[in-house]
């Protein structure tokens, strides 16, 4: 069976070098030339702060290699070779990280289900195919059987699991589209995810560890797992492992970003790290997923900022959601930690996170598809309240329509960006209806994982965690329904651009350039706790929903202003002018304002510079309310 194993790896390996020579999404590819390049000129810190790089520290490593791999195939400053679409060189060397990492996934598969002993330790179910045993056939490892599999008596029961498993992986479309033909990333992301939970499984808490944080500062998608990784060493190790596991992580966050360390910047690790909570502020970054269907597949012309629910916008309502389910993965964790529901967990993590967050890349369902196959030999044979029911017809249902929804999903995505670059074939499967309809049946496939989770727990715990989900809305929104008035610092604005710094909320704009220089709100030498601090000419707009009947506010100059400063305020309701004032100065005491919004969905405040220039035009829109 090793000589088809290797046999499988030519043929997946033939298709993808085929794949190469394709331009993939070329802004990506574009992408790994600039910050290549970079890191490999000037170094990692430089990188980082010349470019637009938007991935975390650990990645620019990988980008520094993917420069000097290039050197042997030609120079990187001929720019007009190296900048070439179709560079061959470049392709190859870029998407030979991801070809190289769907190779060790699969020999690690392949690896790990053929120890037999250890799996039987670790509870799980090898379901085979073997001979004439039909797809269902499935045989726990018990103590009577055991011995024959350690002993190699019966080599197809030994050898068929990790065939097939380390065979979907490897000739999975998914795989192939990510890593040959797209050019991203995902599987070497996932790589070091895999290596960590096998080593945990294998009792080695600490390099696991520094694996696994390695691999969340090379790929960030993969700090959904964090929570879920340290409870599982609290509740399958102990307190105290958990507690070292935990300054493993901080040394090997460090010696990562040593070249920042050295130079005294670990806030630009910090930025690194959180520059992309915002970067695309979409409904959905063509994510077949919840937001997908509210965007109405427009989900990249749609901002998240919109109201969904009372007064809270969308991305807040998706990482509430988000919140409830990954409640459900630690909540089983906790409960039953085994490796079967860390996997299962993870799973369960970053699928939620796929489907019920905005801003979500149609790649973020990637892992899903991977650790799937880790889990499937650890279910158990028969669901507890279905005796008849196959545990394994359902998981490879499921697994090959989930294939199916992912592979349309991430096609779609290169295909809406570069339409010569997929198959064409699918071409006719991308239209707003279709996508619609592959987010709707994603979702159904995410609930259909769920027999799984009552399988180990019961149903009681997502009723909690469903109840926890009303609460929060409810208190978030209890301004609104109790009070009848909202600061509109609660809101987020869908537009917010000026001439100089960036919006404030409850300090004045020259905060903008630190925590150093933060300051409070205040108009000649009246202090207020909340409200915008801009500056001219700035215009910030308010999805309101037409929720609101009045809006009350205070403004005038930011007492941090020079002399010279001098604007005009004005409200729009709709494109409606409902306010303009008096030009106003630097020694104006603050000024009020109410006007009518009823009906009114889109609320924008402006600032112009009175017609004289922006110099020190520091304005503050003070204590703005919204009243029902």
């Amino acid at each position: 069976m090793k000589y088809i194993f290797l046999f499988i790896l030519f043929v997946g390996l033939l298709i993808r070098l085929i794949l190469v020579g394709n331009t993939g999404f070329l802004a990506d590819i574009a992408f790994w030339k600039s910050w290549s390049l970079a890191a490999l000129d000037h170094g990692i810190v430089w990188t980082t702060y010349n470019t637009n790089i938007n991935y975390p520290p650990g990645f620019i490593y990988v980008l520094w290699l993917m420069g000097k791999l290039y050197t042997f195939f030609g120079d990187p400053h001929d720019f007009s070779t190296f900048w070439r679409e179709n560079n061959f060189a470049f392709l190859l060397v870029s998407k030979s990280i991801g070809i190289a990492s769907d190779i060790a996934i699969a020999c690690l598969i392949y690896w790990f289900f053929s120890q037999t002993g250890k799996l039987k330790k670790l509870g799980a179910t090898l379901s085979i195919l073997a001979g004439d045993a039909s797809p269902s056939t499935s045989l726990r490892v018990n103590e009577q059987l055991a011995p024959s599999l350690s002993r190699g008596q019966d080599p197809q029961i030994k050898v068929h699991l990790p065939l097939l498993l380390s065979s979907i992986f490897f000739l999975n479309p998914i795989v192939i589209l990510d890593s040959a033909l797209w050019g991203q990333v995902e599987s070497f992301g996932i790589l070091f995810t895999l290596v960590a939970i096998i080593l945990l499984f294998y009792r080695r808490p600490y390099l696991a560890t520094f694996i696994f944080t390695i691999g969340t500062l090379m790929k960030l998608q993969n700090i959904i797992f964090i929570p879920l990784y340290f409870l599982f060493i609290f509740r399958f190790f102990d307190l105290k492992t958990a507690v070292k596991s935990i300054g493993v992580a901080a040394f090997s966050f460090f010696l990562v970003n040593l070249p920042f360390v050295l130079q005294h910047d670990l806030s630009q690790v910090l930025y690194l790290m959180t520059v992309n909570s915002d970067y695309f502020p979409w409904l959905s970054l063509n994510a077949n997923n919840l937001w997908w269907i509210v965007a109405k597949a427009s989900g990249m012309k749609v901002t998240d900022r919109i109201t969904v629910l009372g007064i809270l916008n969308a991305k807040t309502v998706g990482l509430l959601i988000f919140s409830a389910c990954y409640l459900l993965s630690m909540i089983l964790l906790f409960l039953k930690s085994s490796p079967r529901n860390l996997l299962l967990s993870f799973t369960f993590g970053i699928f939620s996170f796929f489907l019920f967050t905005t801003q979500s890349h149609e790649r973020y369902s990637y892992p899903v598809i991977v650790l799937l196959l880790f889990l499937y030999p650890f279910l158990e044979e028969k669901f507890t309240n279905f005796r008849k029911f196959s545990v394994s017809k359902y998981f490879w249902l499921i697994y090959l329509l989930l294939t199916a929804a992912i592979f349309l999903n991430i096609h779609t995505g290169l295909i809406l960006n570069y339409p010569e670059n997929g198959a064409n074939i699918l071409t006719r499967l991308t239209t707003p209806t279709l996508t619609i309809a592959n987010s709707y049946f994603l979702i159904l496939l995410f609930f259909l994982l769920l027999p799984f989770v009552f399988s180990q727990i019961s149903w009681v715990y997502p009723v909690v965690c469903c109840l926890l989900f009303v609460i929060c809305l409810t208190i978030l929104n209890s301004a609104y329904l109790i009070k009848g008035s909202v600061s509109l610092t609660s809101f987020k604005p869908t537009v917010a651009k000026q001439d100089y710094g960036s919006l404030q909320i409850d300090r004045s704009v020259n905060s903008y350039s630190g925590w150093k220089s933060w300051n409070r709100l205040s108009s000649n030498y009246f202090y207020f706790r909340r409200g915008f601090g801009t500056h001219a000419n700035s215009t910030i707009v308010f999805d309101i929903d037409k929720k609101f009947k009045k809006f009350a506010t205070d403004y005038g100059i930011d007492t941090e202003a020079g002399t010279p400063s001098s604007v005009i305020f004005k409200i729009y309701g709709d494109e409606k002018e409902l306010f303009v004032s008096s030009k106003m100065g630097r020694f104006d005491f603050p000024r009020h304002v109410e006007v009518e919004v009823s009906g009114v969905k889109h609320l924008k405040l402006m600032v112009t510079d009175a017609g004289d220039g922006i110099n020190n035009d520091h304005a503050d829109w003070l204590n703005p309310v919204l009243f029902k």
